[in-house]
């Protein structure tokens, strides 16, 4: 087949230099006519229409609109004179990031087929991004575009209209220069901020009135100290106490790579004030650009809260039942002990908020004190209860972060944050919202110097996430060195190959991993345990592909995400957002690639009764009341109905 394309492109000696050049400048601008984007949609490459790159491994194509996008979709028009499957398989990515010249942002699509000459469109869902690349991953290939067009609108970006100050201005990096549009990361430019060394440097921009912000971007310097954005938080809230230093939690910043941007996702949280700060001491902080996504909120409307136009309100009688205390059964342990607060006593079921009695924990005065326990497998996480202590020292649990995850990387603490506490009154508990975040490990970390963590009890509100892969049937491309393909779902993460729980398949090209769940299946998310003694970087840019298809061995399948690393030995969770299919594949494009996992855990979605209070007034006859009824409104079935007669509730025949 390589030798047959080759000679179909050769065909025409006239255009082999003109072919050439386009094949080699692969990067391109809006406002450059270039043969992709020239709104052209002449499908015979003789019409120079067409774009076309040289035979060689992972060819790609990437235009950059200059600014940020909410990507709807992408329609991509192939050729229609030769070679259409050329565009099989072809990744269609979406971002802001340039890592790999773009090519590891997140995936919109994956084309399977464009007939010859034909447009198709794939829906992005918004995706949020300034580049957009199609990369054809493989060996030996051609990668031909007549039209690529990219239906989208740019972002606002509140923070320009704001206000920006920050905590000391150092080297003339003034706030200002974060909101000025302009993402030059080298600071000699004068294009980006600067704090003086202090404890706790902060940045923040007043959008001057209250926003749903959807997401935040940041870029970072260039040519200077990249890691000082590592652990830089992202706040957002109406608050200015602690110069709005206290407002709820967007992001924390894992780390963003020398002069590039990213993009955190803020879920339309409310707030009129950004604040980006360094939890530490000796600290300097450094933006070169700062974007706010978001768009104004409409002044509240105060209504009666009793009755609105004659409707009344009342509160839920549909009650629910709670998940057990999840941390009860884990095993505790903390960065040191202080004065016998062995970790333990934050899960020994006592919320006594005394020292003396025994039932608190306790750290020595450290940088970055941190408690943790595992939940031994992995957990949905709805909430977390903190008790504080009463007797003495109550803030020593300000600032404190809540973070959920299932990696031991800095033993725990760079998992996602679920909350950060603001303050907990002395001896009072506070339960923090953890949306059912996914993870073995939870954390609570004191950022800071000289701080000790002190704990009266710690109640994790959570239920275990059952893992479908474990009852499918598994298979692979190939097996070398006894690593069978059931060894992914034998419910063990145990990264040392030579303890014999992981897979490996034979060097070769696009090697590939799958389990049959034997029926279909809504699945939320897919988690992928790598190797920790060898070879880590082995699934580096491997695809997840969730479907009921079994064409090309289930790898046809839609894909759910593409890993960019795994680090070795580690665990990481990929969101597949209620994807439905039968079958779950995991491939790894390329030539003599070898494919070695060491656990694949799937999760799947159980629709939960979605329950509303009805209230019914029902008037005439010998019942005169009102009546209530809890329902599952999805599909719509009467669970309960009871009505009042003189005082007393009658039951009534539940129906559906």
């Amino acid at each position: 087949m390589v030798n047959e394309d080759w000679f179909e492109d050769s065909k025409d000696n006239n255009n082999k230099k003109e072919t050439v050049q386009q094949g080699v400048l692969l990067e391109v601008k809006v406002e450059v006519k270039t043969n992709a984007i020239d709104g052209g949609h002449e499908t015979t490459y003789e019409s120079r229409s067409c774009t076309q790159t040289e035979l060689q491994v992972d060819p790609w194509w990437r235009v950059d609109l200059l600014h940020e996008f909410r990507v709807t979709s992408v329609t991509i028009t192939n050729r229609g004179d030769c070679c259409p499957e050329r565009l099989d398989g072809a990744e269609i990515r979406i971002g802001n990031s340039m890592e790999n010249n773009g090519n590891n942002n997140p995936v919109c699509a994956v084309v399977s087929t464009i007939p010859a000459g034909e447009s198709a469109t794939f829906e992005c869902r918004e995706m949020e991004g300034r580049y957009v690349n199609i990369i054809r991953s493989g060996c030996y290939k051609f990668l031909t575009l007549c039209e690529v067009e990219v239906n989208a609108t740019q972002t606002e970006n509140a923070a320009t209209g704001g206000k920006a100050t920050q905590s000391s201005t150092g080297s003339g990096g003034g706030a200002e220069r974060a909101i000025d549009r302009n993402r030059n990361p080298a600071y000699k430019d004068g294009f980006c901020s600067h704090t003086d060394v202090e404890t706790d440097p902060w940045w923040r921009v007043d959008l001057l009135r209250k926003h749903r912000v959807t997401s935040v971007t940041i870029t970072n310097s260039g040519d200077c100290c990249p890691k000082r954005l590592d652990g830089a938080q992202i706040r957002i809230g109406n608050s200015m106490e602690n110069n709005g230093n206290n407002n709820p939690v967007c992001a924390v910043v894992s780390t963003i790579p020398v002069g590039e941007s990213v993009t955190f996702q803020c879920h339309e949280m409310e707030g009129r004030y950004v604040n980006i700060i360094r939890p530490g001491c000796y600290k300097i902080l450094t933006l070169c650009e700062v974007e706010v996504n978001a768009s104004t909120v409409s002044e509240d409307i105060e209504m009666d809260p009793v009755t609105n136009d004659g409707d009344i309100f009342r509160a839920s009688e549909c009650s629910a039942i709670l998940p057990d205390n999840a941390a009860s059964g884990g095993k505790a342990t903390q960065s040191s002990t202080g004065y016998g607060g062995g970790a333990e006593r934050a899960i020994d079921g006592n919320r006594n908020p005394l020292y003396n009695d025994r039932s608190c924990t306790h750290t020595e005065a450290e940088t970055d004190p941190w408690w943790r326990v595992d939940l031994l497998r992995e957990h949905r996480v709805t909430s977390v209860t903190i008790t504080n202590r009463e007797d003495c020292c109550s803030e020593r649990l300000d600032g404190a972060e809540i973070r959920i995850g299932n990696s031991m990387e800095n033993n725990g603490n760079n998992n996602p944050v679920c909350a950060v506490v603001s303050t907990i009154p002395a001896g009072d508990s506070v339960t923090f919202q953890c949306h059912e975040m996914e993870g073995r490990y939870v954390n609570i970390i004191q950022p800071g110097c000289y701080k000790f963590l002190t704990l009266c009890e710690v109640e994790v509100n959570a239920t275990q996430t059952g893992n479908a892969a474990s009852g499918g049937k598994a298979t692979q491309s190939s097996t070398a060195y006894g690593g069978s393909a059931r060894r992914a779902i034998d419910r063990n993460r145990n990264p040392v190959y030579e303890i014999g729980y992981c897979t490996h398949t034979k060097g070769e090209t696009d090697p590939w991993w799958r389990v049959d769940l034997h029926r279909e299946h809504r699945v939320t998310s897919v988690t992928i345990t790598n190797r920790g003694d060898c070879c880590p970087e082995r699934l580096d840019g491997a695809e997840i592909r969730i479907g009921n298809s079994m064409e090309n061995n289930g790898n046809n399948n839609p894909v759910c995400a593409v890993v960019s690393t795994i680090p070795a030995g580690e665990s990481v969770t990929f969101q597949c957002h209620e994807m439905e299919g039968r079958y779950i594949n995991v491939i790894l494009p390329g030539c003599y690639k070898i494919l070695t996992l060491c656990e694949i855990m799937q999760r799947l979605v159980e629709r939960q009764p979605n329950l509303q209070l009805l209230m019914v007034v029902v008037q005439g006859g010998p019942l005169t009341g009102t009546a209530t009824q809890c329902i599952d409104v999805n599909p719509a079935v009467i669970l309960e109905l009871k009505l009042t007669h003189g005082g007393e509730w009658i039951s009534l025949e539940n129906t559906e």
